[in-house]
């Protein structure tokens, strides 16, 4: 059944070594196949490599040796345009900070990657409009980012992070800076939405509440991957 899926994320024999005195290895030979559809925890304790790893899976960093595919493409053969293409147009990043501008209101910051891509204004305004909607923020668009709560911070992250409609979502610790209540809603909105759009879902988490939501948790530790498994009865419910 898994190999009847479209293969969207590949990693071949990956290891990433950080020049020092000395070196540092934070992997070491990565196997790892990622499916289109696919709902998936990145887990490990600190310093383990996961984060690593979601850098590498999102071509913000390359590995030392051995390769990544995404949707069939060579990393180590894109020049820098080519990666920075493929980061827009194919993957979307959640982050534990949220990164918003905080020069920007809400709607501007979910527009943003439009904006640098160069979509023209008014093919832009529909598809924020629609997000905001989506993320339930409609009445927060003129908002500045640091008048609202964390909880709708992340919403913000979330809907720009999808406004290139990515196939890939890679979520670091999306939840770290909220409470419970709010982390819940986040997870909750980010599960509903890439199922609904068919979106790969990868969350690096040291929740086992958002990992015990997921279908395949990996489990990483010491820079290799320690477990790899597939959770067939997942029920995709509400995490309260």
């Amino acid at each position: 059944m898994r190999s009847a899926q479209k293969t969207v994320l590949k990693m071949e024999k990956v290891n990433k070594i950080y020049e020092g005195d000395p070196p540092f290895q934070a992997l070491f030979d990565i196997n790892l196949e990622i499916h289109e559809g696919e709902i998936i925890s990145i887990i490990g304790p600190s310093g383990s490599g996961k984060s690593t790893l979601l850098h590498l899976l999102g071509c913000l960093d390359k590995p030392t040796s051995g390769e990544i595919y995404v949707g069939g493409s060579q990393v180590s053969k894109m020049n820098d345009d080519q990666l920075a293409f493929t980061r827009r147009e194919t993957i979307g990043f959640v982050f534990q900070a949220f990164n918003l501008a905080p020069t920007l209101n809400v709607f501007k910051n979910v527009e943003l990657p439009l904006v640098i891509k160069g979509v023209p204004p008014a093919e832009r305004k529909p598809v924020v409009d629609r997000l905001l909607e989506v993320v339930g923020l409609t009445d927060k668009r003129a908002s500045m980012t640091t008048k609202i709560s964390g909880g709708q911070k992340q919403r913000v992250a979330v809907a720009r992070s999808l406004v290139n409609n990515p196939k890939i979502l890679l979520a670091d610790e999306p939840t770290g800076n909220l409470d419970s209540k709010s982390s819940d809603d986040v997870i909750n909105f980010i599960l509903k939405l890439c199922q609904e759009r068919g979106i790969t879902v990868i969350f690096v988490t040291h929740d086992p509440r958002i990992a015990a939501h997921t279908e395949r948790q990996i489990r990483i530790m010491d820079g290799k991957i320690e477990s790899d498994i597939y959770s067939r009865n997942t029920k995709r419910r509400d995490l309260r």
